[in-house]
């Protein structure tokens, strides 16, 4: 995954992750996503949102780790991928100890997609609001929104 130069995200993937964080977020709850589609050459084609069981408080989340399991099983039946990770902060986006170290995705080249004000951003913006780092060496890396917004492209 790590030579992914292109990930395709279609508007209604965006805008429905978006309207679930949002919706946590009106009981002041962080919440959870993972982006998934299918890798072809060095472009990923997001296919779908999962919102998998989890628990949250206004400063956190947990996915349980039969969750995690399921999530794998449910990726190898589809032959699919996931590419990011996403979760919402009650107020400004940057990754935290618990977000570089408790990952749910591992695999070198993952996205982590953190996205503030629980998710009460403007869609039209895409990712300016977000802060987006990428797995790499091991190590989650911050990219720039220049960067960010010539690897993503949404689609209709």
């Amino acid at each position: 995954m790590i030579e992914i130069t292109l990930i395709l995200l279609p508007f209604t993937i965006l805008k429905e992750t978006l309207k679930i964080f949002k919706e946590y977020g009106k009981q002041s709850l962080e919440a959870f996503a993972i982006w998934v589609g299918k890798e072809e050459n060095t472009t990923f084609e997001i296919k779908d949102v999962w919102i998998p069981t989890q628990f949250n408080t206004t400063f956190s989340y947990y996915v349980p780790d039969i969750d995690v399991h399921n999530i794998n099983v449910e990726l190898n039946k589809k032959k699919y991928s996931a590419i990011a990770q996403l979760h919402t902060h009650p107020d400004n986006a940057f990754h935290s100890c618990i977000d570089d170290n408790y990952s749910i995705l591992t695999l070198p080249g993952s996205f982590s997609i953190v996205v503030p004000d629980f998710g009460n951003i403007s869609i039209k913006n895409n990712f300016n609001d977000m802060i987006v780092y990428r797995l790499i060496d091991k190590k989650w890396v911050i990219h720039s929104i220049s960067k960010v917004n010539k690897l993503f492209k949404v689609i209709k």
